[in-house]
């Protein structure tokens, strides 16, 4: 991986700070953009800048081209159908429409290295059960063998942890939630960005995470949904984009993903999201996580 030249194409690392050059280690909280994003949203606003999926003008379908072509290169970057993909703002956003949205009796199953995004959503309504961690901070799967019982009505664990950058071991984690019959949904914000995931592969229910930490604008994220998991979530936000008819008394909700999209998204974020799934995959993800254990062991 030629770092020197990837450098060169993200303008913010030019600017210097007391004369100084950036060295910017702060990619887990949010990514620097490179020049290829930046013109994707410069592009929309100039050239495309309309609403989607309600208008039968040249702008109108170009724009809702632009954003289902988004939503197929995030399926294609994690190995999912575009249909389970459903653009939400952030992580945050899209675990607590899960914890609004699931139907069921049971307990949640979490650990106590979770961020506060997939820790507090759960303990609103539910019961919530903590796992132990190791001596290294990784998920004790004989804790989660333990915890986890007929009672439990979905496993809520992060991949990499925010805190110590600590890889768990989800497939054996997702494994013994299997084994009980219950669901799992996986905090992807730390992995998604800096490791291959594939969620056919991992067998999970759902997976959140956010473009900010991709390379991606701010305020578009990813909820992955296991497409029969819609068949047992309510509906989020009614209004515009979330049905196809309306009868004073009656409606008919759209399918999904789009019943959970409530309003004008933000089409011009998924876009260039799509935009820094293409830098990422021609950098392969291989690549990035080399490098990140490069720097780690540095």
């Amino acid at each position: 991986m030629d770092v020197a030249r990837i450098r060169e194409d993200f303008p913010f690392l030019k600017r210097t700070i007391q004369d100084k050059p950036i060295i910017y280690l702060d990619n887990a909280a949010t990514t620097q953009k490179p020049q290829r994003v930046i013109d994707t949203l410069a592009n929309y606003y100039e050239n495309h800048c309309s609403n989607i999926h309600r208008g039968i003008h040249t702008l109108s379908q170009e724009s809702s081209e632009l954003y289902e072509e988004a939503r197929r290169k995030v399926a294609r970057f994690i190995n999912a159908d575009e249909r389970e993909i459903v653009f939400v703002r952030n992580t945050t956003e899209a675990v607590n429409l899960v914890s609004r949205c699931l139907r069921g009796e049971g307990k949640i199953v979490t650990t106590p290295i979770e961020h506060h995004s997939n820790l507090l959503p759960w303990t609103r309504s539910r019961t919530v059960d903590y796992v132990h961690v190791d001596g290294q901070g990784r998920i004790d799967l004989g804790d989660l063998r333990n915890k986890v019982d007929p009672s439990t009505l979905l496993v809520a664990v992060t991949h990499v942890s925010n805190v110590l950058g600590l890889v768990n071991p989800i497939e054996a984690a997702i494994e013994e939630a299997r084994k009980k019959g219950a669901l799992c949904l996986i905090d992807g914000a730390q992995s998604v960005p800096h490791m291959g995931v594939d969620v056919k592969a991992l067998d999970c229910d759902f997976l959140a995470f956010s473009g900010h930490k991709m390379l991606g604008p701010a305020g578009i994220g990813v909820l992955y949904v296991k497409e029969d998991m819609y068949e047992r979530m309510d509906l989020n936000l009614l209004g515009g984009s979330t049905i196809k008819e309306v009868h004073i008394g009656q409606y008919v909700p759209e399918d999904p993903p789009l019943c959970y999209e409530a309003g004008t998204p933000n089409i011009e974020g998924a876009i260039a999201l799509g935009a820094a799934i293409d830098y990422l995959e021609e950098v392969g993800m291989q690549n990035v996580y080399a490098h990140d254990k490069m720097l780690v062991a540095q």
